[in-house]
């Protein structure tokens, strides 16, 4: 493995030749971004220098040999890998005390906007005008790793949070067109409210994944989500 720095601007590592790892290195050829190391189970590791951060879009197999890469060269890391192991949420956990790491369970701009209504809504309808149910809904394609999927998770956790009730169901679908639908219902008597989020290309999480990589490049050693990479860019847009 290089051992020096690749001079001349931002560098990415980027781990999986899966569907986001792909449409993550078509999104740096599009704008420029130069990759300095990729990875592959059939390719394995090539390098031409140490990237300034890593975005590992591979698999849970992967994950040791990542890892240690991040920690013996220092490297920030973007980890979009959800179905780890508890061991390897440690491992993750314990790679940020030296190295800043994006856990990124979902990488889009509206997902996150969507978790902000949820909180937005959580706090409007406490006391006797409180939504009488709250359901999760997610499809995915066929060939989806696991269900439910870690975004409707999280849309559960955050609801439940933020309003002291827990949802009613979480439904998962597996069937469609890429890539994602995410959706979260309030339902009153007679009313409901619903607040749907849709990708249909791989080309969302790609920039969501350079948003991440260009944020933990700077950032010091921690583990955060994408929620903190997205409250820290839209308040320093905010006048």
């Amino acid at each position: 493995m290089p051992e020096t720095p690749l001079t001349g601007g931002p560098a990415l590592g980027v781990v999986g030749r899966g569907r986001l790892g792909a449409a993550l290195l078509a999104a740096c050829r599009a704008d420029g971004t130069p990759v300095s190391l990729t990875a592959s189970r059939g390719g394995g590791w090539q390098a031409d220098a140490v990237p300034e951060v890593i975005v590992d879009a591979s698999a849970p197999e992967a994950h040791d040999d990542v890892l240690g890469y991040c920690a013996s060269h220092r490297v920030p890391l973007v980890a979009c890998v959800s179905n780890l192991t508890d061991a390897q949420w440690t491992s993750l956990a314990e790679l940020a005390t030296v190295v800043p790491v994006v856990r990124a369970t979902n990488l889009s701009f509206a997902h996150y906007l969507q978790l902000r209504i949820a909180e937005f809504t959580a706090a409007l309808t406490r006391g006797p005008l409180g939504a009488a149910g709250t359901t999760v809904r997610e499809r995915h394609p066929a060939g989806k790793a696991h269900r439910p999927s870690a975004t409707a998770l999280v849309l559960a956790e955050t609801w439940t949070g933020a309003s002291g009730r827990a949802v009613t169901d979480i439904a998962d679908e597996r069937a469609g067109l890429p890539v994602s639908e995410h959706e979260l219902t309030h339902t009153w008597d007679g009313e409901s409210l619903h607040v749907r989020h849709h990708v249909g290309s791989w080309a969302v999480p790609a920039r969501g994944a350079l948003t991440a990589a260009r944020w933990a490049r700077t950032a010091p050693p921690g583990l955060v989500t994408m929620r903190t990479v997205y409250d820290d860019l839209t308040a320093r847009s905010t006048p």
